[in-house]
């Protein structure tokens, strides 16, 4: 797993982060045999063959419809309704053999195809729930690979973040703001890391987090949880430095107090340890 983290960590400092590489690394830790570059060509055989299908259509919309409907109708790439928190919904790899995944994987399946067919596709960060869209002269069009590569209106979408959050709640642009790679390639991480911890597997939810903040050194959320992580898995000395460090970075955040008290409550330890 060293190998792998260490190219993790290489693929971390690039600029921009070639996106469905990223993706295959972070399955590679938990399948290490995995042959990345063997994965990246089965994406460019869907690619050629898309192109085949899409053919020399140059309006964006009538090339969304064709790729939506070559993945979700002719290659039957779905949605795993079923067992959405399957932790291998999340893993590229297990998307291209099963061809289940979540919002998030299906739309780095749809964003890697679809740019090789000369569509201008971005992520979406939306809340709880990830999109694509298309840019070109006239504008973006909004895509649901999860839900069969639908195109949705602005009411659609308004509707959505109402019943996201309860009640009517204007549509913030923030929410259609384009998601880099790195963005993508941190909320896969965070996606597994709330599997890991909702199934006390703090072990691999701590490994979710070191790549979380090998992406971005700064999310100080990362760095306080990852203090709690080692915390939870009586790496005390490991989990007081996190508590510290977090401190240093950010002590008039939110979780500055519960970052004290973890700094007080280990040393205690530590020294009984000692």
């Amino acid at each position: 797993m060293s190998d792998t983290r260490d190219e993790f960590a290489r693929l971390a400092a690039r600029d921009p982060i070639p996106l469905a590489r990223g993706a295959l690394l972070i399955a590679k830790e938990e399948y290490p045999g995995l042959d990345i570059d063997q994965y990246l060509g089965r994406i460019d055989q869907l690619a050629r063959e898309a192109a085949a299908v899409v053919g020399g259509a140059t309006d964006t919309v009538t090339r969304i419809q064709g790729l939506s409907d070559f993945l979700f109708t002719q290659k039957g790439f779905d949605g795993n309704r079923d067992q959405f928190g399957d932790p291998r919904n999340s893993f590229l790899n297990e998307v291209l053999e099963r061809k289940l995944g979540i919002p998030i994987t299906l739309s780095v399946l749809y964003i890697e195809v679809g740019r090789q067919l000369g569509l201008n596709l971005f992520g979406v960060s939306f809340p709880a729930h990830f999109l694509v869209k298309a840019v070109d002269e006239r504008g973006e069009i909004v895509i649901d690979p999860f839900n069969g590569g639908a195109i949705l209106s602005l009411d659609e979408i308004r509707a959505r973040v109402a019943q996201i959050y309860g009640q009517p709640v204007d549509l913030n642009p923030a929410m259609l703001k384009a998601a880099g790679a790195r963005d993508i390639l941190s909320r896969m991480l965070r996606n597994l890391k709330n599997l890991y911890a909702a199934a006390s597997d703090w072990h691999r939810a701590l490994s979710a987090v070191d790549r979380i903040l090998l992406l971005d050194p700064r999310a100080l959320g990362e760095v306080l949880e990852r203090g709690a992580l080692y915390e939870r898995l009586e790496c005390f000395s490991a989990a007081l430095d996190e508590y510290r460090r977090f401190l240093q970075l950010a002590p008039d955040h939110a979780g500055a107090e519960a970052a004290r008290e973890g700094v007080v409550r280990l040393m205690r330890q530590v020294a009984r340890l000692n």
